[in-house]
């Protein structure tokens, strides 16, 4: 009897992106919804403009879906500022053909606020909640991260 080859990663091209034909990101449709909340565009805020809670701390590991989930706000992700633990460093999941430049922290970045950027140094600041945090606290926190400012009203 002779088996069938394995194919773990069906459907998903083995991690090889093609450049979109519109100039978007080169990414599959995310496989998982993103657990992400943003501000409404038209809402400003000097603090941060959404929240990701990420499913494990491998946050490189989930970065194709974040990019994907981003792009009708964001439009094309140029670069990823944060303070990248050891873990996702040494698991990347963006490589140099996905067109995004994966660096440190900036001198003035908060620590937790992943600050991502698009065409025209258009950024968003997210504030990374911790994987490991229970539902309810999570999506309170994400709640908290967007909510409008109302001392300005």
């Amino acid at each position: 009897m002779t088996e069938s080859p394995r194919h773990p990663f069906t459907g998903r091209g083995l991690g090889r992106f093609q450049a979109a034909a519109d100039g978007g990101q080169p990414f599959d449709v995310p496989t998982r919804t993103v657990r992400l909340l943003l501000r409404d565009p038209d809402e400003h805020s000097p603090g941060v403009d959404g929240a990701w809670w990420p499913r494990g701390d491998n946050l490189t590991a989930e970065l194709h879906d974040l990019v994907s989930a981003l792009t009708p706000r964001l439009g094309r992700t140029e670069r990823i500022a944060f303070d990248w633990n050891a873990l996702s460093v040494s698991q990347r999941g963006i490589d140099a053909p996905d067109g995004i430049d994966i660096v440190g922290p900036a001198p003035d970045q908060p620590s937790g606020l992943m600050y991502v950027y698009g065409s025209g140094e258009l950024r968003l600041r997210l504030l990374i909640i911790a994987p490991t945090l229970d539902a309810d606290r999570a999506y309170e926190d994400m709640q908290k991260a967007v909510a409008p400012d109302l001392g300005k009203i």
